[in-house]
């Protein structure tokens, strides 16, 4: 299927409903069906960004954390995660389950390492392929990071307000679908995290593309069980969310765009278990800060775009928690191309780039260490 510009499907009839955009829990998304002790087979479908108008392939996230989960299945108790990383071969089909095979690399006393094959369709082979790092909680000796306020930081969108205030998260974050569901007032339901975008125009209006940037809260759906690592994957679900759509619009180019795809996806977990739980234990006569709802605790991820160059884009985020913890990083390399034939761009092709990247070069740079 030829896709137009902007993510903007060329069929002419719109996609059946998908039975993966829908309201599903996160522990019932992550759950696996175990084939035997190195292989598993996801159960619920993956969402499909757009819906019946979107390309008609899995979330890339989906895949991307349950790796992540099946390789904590083969981990000794008091094993988390802390560095996952994974390459995006094949586009996920949305109607044939994910087998993922775990290979044990190395099982050591402090940290363990596994990669997770995953396969779909017989004969396609291999569609993702990553590594997880696994470690045991230590003795905290130093810790150091950059001191964050969102709401000072962010007071010209975030004043005044809480998570909740704000719109959930477009199913795909693109023009096309913005004017879609202002038209019908529709968005495809999103499984796993209740997402929350931030409008960032007071911020970004006067702000070169790589000043820019994009909040998005989010927080579980259901009740979550006390293993660390499906929280840990929660969030590693959350970091790929709308990604190289966020840097397309930040360097304006999300309405003009030919192809995108996920190339390589790393997070880094940074803090211990216990600052990236999930849950709703919170006191609600003394809330550390807005992410802290009586009804369950929100995160921030803080997303921007760092490199654009050579068809690809650099795709980076912070993900904050409610006591302005540096909780964990996440960085993409991906694909984003701008001409019909990449290898050939036409002189209207080129023309409006050259606009648009001019139109960046109004704009300082501010300054950074």
């Amino acid at each position: 299927m030829s896709v137009a510009r902007g993510g903007r499907p060329t069929r002419i009839e719109p996609l059946e409903p998908h039975p993966g955009n829908t309201y599903l829990p996160f522990a019932k998304l992550v759950d696996l069906e175990k084939i035997d002790n190195n292989t598993y087979r996801s159960i619920a479908p993956a969402f499909a960004p757009g819906g019946p108008v979107g390309l008609g392939r899995s979330y890339g996230a989906h895949v991307f954390m349950q790796a992540a989960w099946a390789a904590s299945q083969t981990v000794e108790p008091g094993f988390l995660l802390h560095n996952v990383s994974g390459n995006f071969i094949l586009s996920g089909e949305l109607k044939v389950p994910f087998v993922y095979k775990v290979h044990t690399i190395r099982n050591g006393r402090s940290y363990c390492t596994r990669t997770v094959n995953v396969t779909q369709s017989q004969g396609k082979g291999i569609c993702f392929t990553c590594i997880a790092s696994f470690k045991t909680l230590e003795h905290e000796q130093v810790d150091a990071q950059e001191r964050h306020d969102l709401w000072q930081t962010y007071a010209s969108v975030l004043k005044d307000k809480k998570p909740s205030d704000f719109p959930e998260v477009p199913s795909m974050d693109l023009p096309f679908y913005w004017k879609r569901r202002e038209e019908t007032g529709h968005n495809d339901q999103f499984p796993g995290l209740q997402c929350r975008k931030v409008d960032m125009s007071a911020f970004n209006k006067d702000k070169h593309p790589l000043d820019r940037r994009q909040l998005i809260f989010y927080r579980t759906i259901g009740d979550m069980p006390t293993d660390g690592n499906m929280h840990l994957c929660a969030h590693l679900f959350a970091s790929d969310r709308n990604s190289l759509y966020i840097v397309a619009n930040h360097f304006e180019l999300g309405d003009y765009f030919t192809s995108m795809s996920s190339l390589v996806h790393t997070a880094i977990v940074h803090s211990p278990a216990t600052a990236t739980l999930f849950g709703a234990d919170i006191d609600p006569d003394n809330p550390m800060s807005p992410l802290d709802d009586a009804s369950g605790r929100w995160f921030c991820m803080e997303a921007w775009g760092s490199r654009i160059s050579g068809g690809r884009a650099v795709y980076n985020c912070r993900i904050w928690n409610s006591k302005g913890e540096h909780i964990a990083t996440a960085m993409q390399d991906g694909l984003i191309r701008y001409a019909a034939d990449p290898k050939k761009p036409t002189d209207e092709e080129l023309k409006f780039l050259e606009a648009t990247a001019k139109r960046w070069g109004s704009r300082g740079r501010e300054a950074k260490l």
